[in-house]
C-alpha cells in the first residue's frame, strides 16, 4: 500500500515538474507590428520585457532610469503608455489640483504620464483610502478629465 502511494506521490511531482518547466519556458510572439512600433518610439529602452495576457502584450522597460509600460492590443497596434513619476514630478498645476480634490487627504499610491494611441496626454494620480482606490486623470493644465475606480 506505502510503494502505491509513494508511486503515486513520485509520478504527480514530476508530473507538475514537467508541467511548470513548460510554462516556464514558452515564448511569448510578440507582433512584428509591436516591435516595429516599439522600436521606433523608444529607440533608448533599456531592459525590455514582454508580456502578454488575454487582451494586450505589454512591454516593461526603462527610458533615462524611468519606469515605463506600453500596451498593445492582441493584433499589434498600440494602444497607450505609462510612465511611472513621483508625484513631486507631476506638473504644478496638475499637483495644485490634486491638493484641492475629493481624493486630496487619500494615501497616494502611484503617479504616471499617459499617452494613447488618440494624441492624448493626461497625468494619473492613483490614491486610496482604505480598500477603496481611485485613478484620477488630469490634463497638463490641471483640469480632470476623467475618474475611475481601480480594482
Amino acid at each position: 500500500m506505502t510503494q502505491v502511494l509513494k508511486l503515486r506521490s513520485f509520478m504527480l511531482i514530476l508530473i507538475l515538474g514537467l508541467f511548470v518547466q513548460n510554462t516556464q519556458s514558452q515564448v511569448i510572439n510578440i507582433p512584428d507590428k509591436s516591435k516595429a512600433h516599439f522600436a521606433q518610439k523608444y529607440p533608448n529602452a533599456k531592459k525590455v520585457d514582454w508580456s502578454n495576457n488575454v487582451t494586450s502584450y505589454v512591454a516593461k522597460f526603462k527610458v533615462n532610469n524611468n519606469t515605463h509600460k506600453s500596451y498593445y492590443h492582441m493584433d499589434g497596434t498600440w494602444d497607450y503608455s505609462v510612465m511611472y513619476m513621483l508625484e513631486s514630478q507631476l506638473p504644478a498645476a496638475v499637483k495644485e489640483s490634486v491638493a484641492k480634490s475629493r481624493i486630496a487627504s487619500w494615501k497616494p499610491k502611484s503617479a504616471a504620464h499617459v499617452e494613447n494611441n488618440n494624441g492624448e496626454h493626461t497625468y494619473r494620480v492613483e490614491r486610496q483610502k482604505g480598500l477603496e482606490k481611485k485613478y484620477i486623470f488630469f490634463d497638463q493644465n490641471g483640469k480632470e478629465v476623467k475618474a475611475m475606480y481601480k480594482l
